[in-house]
């Protein structure tokens, strides 16, 4: 049995090395597109390369729901926040339509192409968004008290590690908060 397990290891080990060393693409030109489906971290894409068509879920942060029957997600969602899940239902409007607002502009993905969880039949894959602008987009819906830190950690597309992207990510969290911004404007 162990030596079933060192030679598990000894396969899978370097496998998973390379999946984690797998490089980032960038995708240039890529225009957002509308889907009932969207919301503000996840959404439809058109590739500004080949013209595919692909579901982008933001590494790091996580919106709330806009779709109601996922209640469960949508509690913890407004319990990060300390607000209402009637309150988290608002604000996941407002993300999406601060998302289709950011992305109006032909933008960048950053992706390695991992999959992302979700019902999507294409797939999601978990991507990095730098707008027309040259502005993150998970820093854009921190800031702006639209997102909770949350997700898959990877380095970045610049090289940065994940741990100081996270702190940065901290840093505007609590001015958001300090500000009231978005969710954070319901919390007492």
């Amino acid at each position: 049995m162990r030596s079933l397990c060192l030679l598990l290891a000894a396969f899978l080990l370097p496998l998973a090395a390379q999946a984690a060393s797998k490089p980032f693409e960038k995708i240039e030109r890529c225009q957002w597109k509308g889907d009932r489906w969207n919301d503000g971290d996840s959404f439809h894409v058109t590739t500004g390369d080949a013209q595919r068509e692909i579901v982008a879920r933001l590494y790091f942060c996580d919106t709330p729901e806009a779709e109601t029957a996922y209640k469960d997600r949508l509690d913890e969602q407004a319990a990060y926040f300390g607000i209402t899940r009637e309150q988290a239902v608002t604000i996941a409007h407002e993300a999406s339509a601060f998302t289709a607002k950011r992305l109006a502009e032909p933008f960048t993905v950053w992706t390695r192409g991992n999959a992302a969880r979700g019902r999507s039949a294409l797939g999601r894959v978990y991507c990095v968004i730098i707008t027309a602008e040259g502005r993150d987009l998970n820093e854009l819906l921190i800031e702006n008290g639209l997102a909770r830190i949350y997700g898959t950690r990877t380095t970045l597309p610049d090289g940065r590690d994940s741990r100081k992207y996270l702190a940065r990510l901290t840093e505007l969290e609590a001015k958001a908060k300090q500000a009231k911004r978005g969710a954070w404007r319901f919390v007492k």
